[in-house]
């Protein structure tokens, strides 16, 4: 049970998209046309882009590796990306390039898809304008002879001025606006923009166009993504940030170096004024002495004393260039802390061993160590001053660029193939949407089967959509000869089929029905109830049976054009005039079918119906004929049938295809037994060949025109 109602449903969603095909196809056509036009006419972006390496390291030259470690630091990728975005790399650009200042022809915006512009240039190496009018927009146009006029946002004439030559304006009380073109190429009249952006507008532009990458994990390689609709402009913009970049990062390895030579420039006098008093004070020791030996033991402790000493000193100056840039927390600071503490506690042994020597060989001791300290400290700040100043000359930074940027040759938006395949998704998806969207609103009924088992209304027959109807009809009315009855001209069809239905369940409800006239209505106009009148009329003859049909829709009847006969005399002449009902009552050409047409149009048809003589007039139709069929008019639209319907012994209710709403049936019927008409069943009028209808749309795939 659940696998059939999954197929029903199932069934009802493919039928639902097949009977909107037109509309599906139509969307995704449009939208495949409007795909198309965004591909072909939407300005093209272009993506440059540019590899930098950031090196862990950046030796100098060969053998002065000790040297520029003190001066190495990691930096690490996330620093460098901010380096990069930096107002003092960006900010270099933008001064540098002049991107600042935005200078472009002005088109109306589709207009401006469409034409090339490619030979209307202009090219400004200055704009100055006061603070106030940074951001707003000035129009400049191009005139004859190279000349140009500058007007501001209000379309105020503002200069004139010539391409090559500076111009300067001043406005009282808030600055000079100074211009120079140094370029203008285009045709009179043509109109451009010029804005002066503010620096940190111009840079955030910049930021947001322009995405940094890492290459890898941990790799050190940097890319820099610039995107644009200006190839040539952003593969500029990339390499001048690339460039700045390099050049900050030598310039910051040079800053390092000089810092730390002019730090030992400073400490080299001192050294040397202690070092010259050191050797002075043991000079004048020796002179007072005389000359003092050393033994063996001593000159190895005043050489084990002047190692730990120089030791310590180098350790201090380090930290006291250390201290400059980190806090005494730091790893490296706290690793000299700990060196020159054990130093200490090394040289507090050698001077308790120092103290049991004769006082003179202390004092040698004492003075020859300073002096030895001294020399060899001041020797090795020599040696690293002048390691610092070709370390300096020679700083090459931690970055290199890898690959320049270069011209692009194709556009990486818009992806024209993607984009076109997008649009027929989408129209798809919008013409799917579509079908069933209208289809929830219409409401209407589309399955017969819910007329029997919501409303109980017997469903007598089932009558496909036929085109040959429409086809008949078309013709009927260029040749008087011919007649628009489908089932004289095409008895096969299957439309006509299903009337041979109706034939027979009709045959079976006359026999409790109290007379034989058949009431055809429907709820609302263009149901099909007169197509549905006449071909019973012509499968009712086809058997022999004498058989009227009967226009009483006296406001727009069109039974007697599918015979091809005059309106008048008809229906409303035999009620409301003495004319005799043979005079309304013609013959067609078809063997025992009798047509009475509308007849004149009355001023007031409901109360014309209501006349008595309408049942006399009825009364004798149905004693002369065997079936007495009257196409009436609406139930909903007007009283007419109702009031006829009381006369009828069987009231029939045409329902259209995808047409009416299930209430608008229900208050249909509750109007026609209300009048106390005898209403049988219902004709499914205009079933279409579709997988929704659940058992039918195997078969049915005719239809017939909506006409009456």
């Amino acid at each position: 049970m659940e696998s059939s109602t999954d197929e029903i449903q199932l069934s009802e969603i493919i039928g639902t998209i097949v009977d909107s095909w037109k509309m599906i196809v139509s969307i995704v056509f449009l939208m495949l046309i409007t795909g198309g036009l965004y591909a072909v006419l939407v300005q093209p972006i272009y993506q440059a882009d540019v590899l930098l390496q950031v090196e862990e390291r950046s030796e100098g030259i060969s053998g002065l590796v000790e040297l520029s470690e003190l001066l190495q630091e990691d930096s690490p990728v996330t620093a460098e990306f901010e380096i990069i975005r930096s107002r003092m790399v960006l900010g270099t650009a933008v001064k540098n390039l002049k991107l600042d200042i935005v200078a472009k022809p002005e088109y109306f915006p589709f207009v401006n898809l469409i034409i090339d512009h490619s030979k209307e240039r202009i090219k400004v190496e200055n704009f100055e304008v006061p603070m106030v009018y940074r951001g707003e927009p000035f129009k400049l146009v191009a005139s004859s002879d190279n000349n140009f006029k500058l007007f501001d946002s209000d379309d105020n004439f503002l200069v004139q001025g010539e391409t090559g030559k500076p111009v300067k304006l001043s406005i009282a009380g808030e600055g000079d606006i100074k211009l120079f073109v140094s370029e203008l190429i285009s045709k009179p009249g043509t109109n451009f923009k010029l804005i002066k952006k503010a620096k940190i507008t111009a840079i955030n532009d910049l930021k947001k166009v322009m995405g940094i990458s890492e290459q890898g994990k941990q790799s050190g390689i940097l890319r820099l993504i610039l995107t644009g609709p200006d190839r040539v402009k952003i593969t500029a913009i990339l390499n001048e940030i690339a460039n700045i970049y390099l050049r900050q990062s030598v310039e910051r390895k040079s800053a390092e170096a000089e810092k730390t030579l002019q730090f030992l420039e400073k400490q080299l006098p001192v050294l040397k004024d202690k070092m010259e008093n050191a050797e002075a004070a043991l000079n004048n020791y020796r002179l007072q002495k005389g000359s003092v030996d050393l033994s063996l033991e001593t000159q190895s402790t005043l050489e084990k004393i002047v190692t730990v000493d120089a030791q310590l000193t180098q350790l201090r100056s380090d930290r006291e260039e250390l201290i400059r840039q980190f806090t005494p927390e730091h790893p490296r600071i706290a690793s000299i802390d700990a060196q020159m503490h054990n130093l200490n506690k090394e040289l507090q042994k050698v001077d308790y061993k120092v103290r049991g020597l004769p006082g003179t060989q202390q004092e040698i001791l004492r003075l020859t160590r300073d002096l030895e300290v001294s020399s060899s400290l001041y020797t090795s700040l020599m040696n690293s001053a002048q390691e610092l100043k070709v370390v300096k000359a020679g700083a090459v930074g931690n970055v290199r660029i890898v690959d320049y940027a270069v011209i692009p040759n194709k556009p990486v938006k818009p992806n024209k193939g993607l984009v076109v395949a997008l649009s027929v998704v989408l129209g798809v998806l919008i013409g799917v949407g579509a079908a069933f969207l209208r289809k929830s609103l219409r409401g209407a009924v589309e399955d017969p089967n819910v007329l029997e088992k919501k409303i109980g209304l017997p469903v007598y027959a089932t009558v496909p959509y036929s085109h040959k109807q429409k086809k008949i009809y078309k013709e009927s009315r260029r040749d008087i000869k011919k007649n628009a009855v489908l089932a004289v001209a095409f008895p096969e069809d299957l439309a006509i089929e299903s009337l041979r239905s109706l034939r027979t369940s009709l045959h079976f409800t006359q026999l409790n029905a109290r007379n034989n006239i058949i009431l055809v209505t429907s709820s609302r106009p263009d149901s099909g109830k007169s197509f549905i009148s006449v071909n019973l009329c012509a499968v009712l003859a086809d058997i022999d049976k004498r058989v009227l049909i009967v226009d009483a829709d006296f406001r727009k009847g069109q039974l007697h054009n599918y015979f091809n006969i005059q309106r008048e005399p008809g229906m409303s002449d035999a009620i409301s005039s003495e004319i005799e009902l043979d005079k309304c009552i013609h013959n067609t050409a078809i063997n025992n079918l009798s047509i009475v047409p509308g007849g004149m149009v009355p001023l007031n048809p409901s109360e014309l119906l209501m006349n008595d003589k309408v049942t006399k007039v009825l009364n004798i139709f149905s004693e002369k004929f065997d079936y007495v069929i009257i196409d009436s008019p609406p139930v909903l639209a007007v009283t007419d049938a109702a009031i006829i319907g009381s006369m009828a012994g069987t009231t029939i209710l045409v329902v259209r295809d995808g047409q009416s709403p299930l209430r608008e049936i229900e208050q249909s019927i509750k109007q026609l037994k209300q009048a106390g008409a005898n209403l049988c069943g219902a004709v499914f009028n205009g079933m279409k060949a579709v997988s929704s209808r659940y058992g039918y749309g195997k078969y049915y795939g005719y239809s017939y025109s909506d006409k009456k």
